[in-house]
């Protein structure tokens, strides 16, 4: 397992590279995830550094925070931040860089980061979020953080229109605060090549396209080694059917979010589709796959 983080990005990015027909290579790429979501798109985006213009985080974890133990996974990573070596995580990101298995990290000095933690979050601690904004501050300046620490909610992907109330905990982990945080993350993320976004609009299910992970899985896995559903979702606005150059937007779900666990509410109820079709950026939706070893549909973050 400990090779399956590094497996589902490489299928994450040559899906990214397959998708040739709606853009290019130059387009730029966000990032945004929820729980082990969030910890994933921290990994995505240190890894790939280069090419990521800016993260959402919410209620995520700092790189390499696991250092492959589970119990500090289970412990340092979301309930005892006070653990939680910064310089460790620093040195670790380096150490990375020498193996050439990740980008510079000096290239995330750009990224504009938007990071979110409720207050009453019982699954990831707060102190988590002010771990990770120290982590990323080694490399990126003040001026690129927005961050969202002061709210009452739940461990949770928050909206301003559709889920459980924000103090609660449960699927599908997505919680009404009459706050709109995809607007606020999507605006702070892309405000490098969008300098103002649109408001949401009705959006076209059909253009909802399913599009294989199975295809980019390295040799001698298979999805369930891998944890990866053999499809993956992605919603692509009008404009981008008939026009190439569209930017890209990765979302990340969370824990007991898979398509095994709330079918595709993640992929239809959190405000993504809206943005993207008043935009002109593309969705991409990856699927994480519940599996004996990974009863929770979560991304492997370790």
């Amino acid at each position: 397992k400990s090779m399956m983080k590094h497996y589902n990005m490489i299928g994450i990015v040559s899906t990214i590279v397959l998708m040739h027909s709606y853009i290019c290579l130059c387009a730029n790429v966000t990032i945004s995830g929820i729980s082990s979501g969030g910890a994933m798109a921290v990994q995505f985006h240190v890894a790939h550094a280069a090419i990521v213009e800016g993260a959402a985080i919410i209620a995520g974890i700092p790189y390499w925070c696991a250092n492959m133990n589970i119990e500090q996974a289970m412990t340092a990573c979301t309930t005892k931040p006070s653990l939680i070596s910064v310089d460790e995580l620093i040195a670790a990101t380096y150490y990375a860089r020498a193996m050439l298995s990740i980008d510079a990290p000096d290239d995330m000095a750009s990224s504009n980061v938007y990071i979110f933690s409720g207050t009453l979050d019982s699954v990831v601690f707060p102190g988590v979020a002010q771990k990770l904004i120290e982590y990323y501050s080694h490399w990126i300046p003040e001026s690129n953080f927005k961050t969202v620490l002061s709210m009452e909610a739940e461990h949770a992907f928050i909206t301003n229109d559709f889920g459980s109330p924000c103090q609660f905990l449960g699927s599908p982990f997505i919680n009404n605060c009459n706050y709109d945080s995809p607007s606020d993350f999507l605006q702070h993320t892309m405000s490098s090549f969008l300098p103002s976004l649109s408001p949401p609009v009705s959006w076209n299910s059909s253009n909802i396209l399913a599009i294989s992970q199975k295809q980019n899985i390295p040799y001698g896995y298979t999805t369930q080694t891998a944890a990866l559903q053999e499809i993956a979702y992605m919603y692509v606005p009008s404009h981008c059917l008939s026009h190439s150059g569209c930017d890209v937007h990765i979302a990340f779900h969370g824990c007991l979010q898979t398509l095994d666990d709330i079918g595709s509410v993640f992929v239809t109820n959190t405000s993504y589709n809206g943005f993207a079709e008043s935009n002109n950026f593309i969705v991409l939706y990856p699927q994480a796959l519940t599996t004996v070893v990974n009863p929770k549909g979560c991304w492997d973050w370790r």
